[in-house]
């Protein structure tokens, strides 16, 4: 009996870190990152959600933490790193296979409407090169990291990931 049907689409849905207290950090946005590269290069989901978009309680899953009380919200570096893959991969992109070669980074890759979007999870310290092999030079970058939130600025020559980082490079053809 074979229980594997390839023709059907994966969607993930409801993934939570469960962990208690909020966490504001990129520990819980590194976490949330790389399920995120796991569903989707592992399982090849079509698609992800997020649970908990908006929590008003004390566990570390919310990408926006509400403040019932004062009516004020905070973002977390899970809702920016989310908008790494969110903001730029557009509606009908395909992945395509990105390996790295550093133990410490993963990667994503799709291509849209004469683009090549690449998102690269940094789980380290330190700062990486970037060696993009097979693709145009990206012009683009956008970065979630300690210091950053989503920030975006072009790039040329010698790209580097930032220590403990999200980043989303665009590709020209």
């Amino acid at each position: 009996m074979d229980l594997f049907w390839p023709e059907v689409p994966v969607k993930m849905s409801e993934w939570t870190h469960m962990q208690g207290g909020r966490d504001y950090s990129m520990n819980s946005a590194l976490v949330m990152a790389k399920t995120m590269v796991e569903d989707l290069t592992i399982l090849n989901v079509t698609s992800w959600q997020h649970w908990i978009a908006c929590s008003e309680v004390d566990y570390c899953d919310g990408l926006i933490y509400i403040n019932l009380e004062d009516k004020t919200f905070e973002t977390t570096k899970r809702y920016y790193a989310t908008g790494n893959i969110s903001k730029y991969v557009p509606f009908g992109s395909v992945r395509v296979q990105a390996v790295s070669d550093d133990p410490d980074v993963d990667a994503l890759a799709f291509v849209c409407d004469g683009k090549v979007i690449i998102i690269a999870v940094n789980y380290s310290g330190q700062n990486k090169p970037v060696n993009i092999t097979g693709v145009p030079e990206a012009t683009f970058a956008a970065v979630t990291d300690d210091d950053s939130d989503l920030t975006e600025k072009t790039c040329g020559g010698n790209i580097w990931l930032t220590p403990r980082s999200v980043t989303t490079f665009i590709c020209e053809e």
